[in-house]
C-alpha cells in the first residue's frame, strides 16, 4: 500500500541556551544500621477448655386468667350535717377554789386587782 506524502514542517523556533548544572552538594554518609534483636519465641498457645452443654430451661408454667373484677358499687351520697345547737355563752367566771378571784380577761389588771391579790396571791408589781 503506498503511504501518502507527509506535509512540509514549519521552521523550528531557536533552542535557547541551558543554564549551566550546579555541581551536587557531596551527600554525608549514611550511618550504619544497629542490628534488630532477635524476637523471642512466642509461648504455644493453650487449647481453649470446651464450654459445658447449657442445661435445658425448664417450661414456662401457663398463665392463669385474671378473674374479672366485680364493677365498683356506686358511692351513696353523704347525709347533710345538721344544724348546731347555737352555743350558750359563759358568764363571768367567779371566784373558784384555786383559781384566780373576779372576771377573766383584760380586766384582770383593771379594777379587780386587788381582789385578784387576795384570792390568788398575783402581786401586780411582779
Amino acid at each position: 500500500m503506498p503511504v501518502a506524502p507527509v506535509a512540509p514542517v514549519g521552521p523550528v523556533a531557536p533552542v535557547v541556551p541551558v543554564a549551566p548544572v550546579v555541581p551536587v552538594a557531596p551527600v554525608a554518609p549514611v550511618a550504619p544500621v544497629v542490628p534488630v534483636a532477635p524476637v523471642a519465641p512466642v509461648a504455644p498457645v493453650v487449647p481453649v477448655v470446651p464450654v459445658a452443654p447449657v442445661a435445658p430451661v425448664a417450661p414456662v408454667a401457663p398463665v392463669v386468667p385474671v378473674v374479672p373484677v366485680s364493677p365498683v358499687s356506686p358511692v351513696t351520697p353523704v347525709v347533710p350535717v345538721g344544724p348546731e345547737f347555737p352555743v350558750i355563752l359563759v358568764g363571768p367566771v367567779g371566784k373558784v377554789n384555786g383559781g384566780i378571784g373576779g372576771n377573766v380577761g383584760p380586766m384582770r389588771l383593771g379594777s379587780n386587782a386587788l381582789a385578784d391579790k387576795d384570792s390568788s396571791g398575783f402581786k401586780p408589781s411582779e
